[in-house]
């Protein structure tokens, strides 16, 4: 249900609030330690920071941080930076026009999902996701993208 750009935001913002307030990290780091795409990381980085979610200081010592404490992150605010240029939602059923008025069989299902999350989304804050991540070993850092999607997945549910 997310873009690409959007897992890899929420998961190098939770190792972000799991460092710390006062720990900066370098994008380097970051992608390392998560096992991401350095270059595209960076761009990720890159516009969470013109957001404000992020703030970034160059130089030796420098790195990313989060702009405002974990608590008040939503994670609604982290991804729509990445999926703004998808709210406009075409028919899975492939018909050229497809609307509440005039609906196919899918769309009053999957527009009610797509709200769901959205809810779900805007109530989890950062720090109850970097919470669980370090409480279970931070499965964030080590294992295949499918095992990080399901754990995200599992966070999220609230399971």
């Amino acid at each position: 249900m997310l873009t690409r750009s959007s897992e890899y935001a929420i998961r190098a913002l939770s190792l972000l609030a799991s460092a710390g307030e006062n720990q900066s990290l370098q994008s380097r780091e970051i992608a390392a330690r998560l096992g991401l795409p350095p270059q595209f990381l960076t761009k990720i980085l890159r516009r969470l920071t013109a957001t404000g979610l992020v703030t970034s200081q160059r130089g030796r010592s420098g790195g990313f941080r989060l702009g405002r404490p974990p608590q008040q992150i939503s994670l609604l605010e982290v991804v729509m930076p990445f999926e703004e240029a998808r709210t406009e939602v075409t028919c899975v059923l492939g018909q050229a026009y497809c609307s509440d008025e005039d609906a196919c069989p899918l769309h009053r299902p999957l527009t009610e999902i797509r709200s769901r999350f959205l809810d779900v989304l805007e109530a989890t804050t950062l720090a109850a996701v970097a919470e669980r991540a370090i409480r279970h070993g931070s499965r964030l850092e080590a294992g295949c993208a499918t095992e990080r999607s399901a754990h995200l997945g599992s966070t999220i549910g609230g399971s």
